[in-house]
This record gives structure tokens, C-alpha cells and sequence, in this order.
């Protein structure tokens, strides 16, 4: 079972490119656009699939400044 985290209540950083579908409904300024929930749709606008340049999974939780990708929002 993943750890779901909702972003928006931490510090942690999200990637500029990370997308979900309901940014595309509600738009960026959504409440919930970076809480992570089972049925939520992720994808990255670098590779418009789920997973980013270096192969990993595009998530909140995963589209952190660790990553080589990473562009901050």
C-alpha cells in the first residue's frame, strides 16, 4: 500500500511539470491538485505519459528536487 501525501501541507518542493486531470477541469489553483489519491491520473508534461525524462513515476510524492528532472513550480 503507497504512502499518499498531500503536498500542498508540507514543504516539499513539486515539479512545474507534473500534471494530473483534474488541473485540466478545475485549473492550477485547485486545492487538491497535489494530493495524491488512488484514483488520481498523473502525468508529466515533459513526456506526456506517467512517468518523467529519467524513467520515474510521475507522483507528488516522487517529483521532488532529488530528481535530475526536476524544475521548480
Amino acid at each position: 500500500m503507497p504512502t499518499y501525501l498531500r503536498v500542498v501541507d508540507t514543504d516539499q518542493p513539486v515539479c512545474r511539470h507534473l500534471r494530473t486531470k483534474g488541473m485540466h477541469v478545475y485549473g492550477r489553483d485547485t486545492p487538491d491538485a497535489f494530493s495524491t489519491s488512488r484514483s488520481s491520473h498523473y502525468h508529466c508534461l515533459r513526456t506526456q505519459f506517467v512517468t518523467g525524462p529519467d524513467g520515474d513515476l510521475s507522483v507528488p510524492e516522487r517529483c521532488g528536487s532529488g530528481r535530475e528532472c526536476f524544475e521548480a513550480r
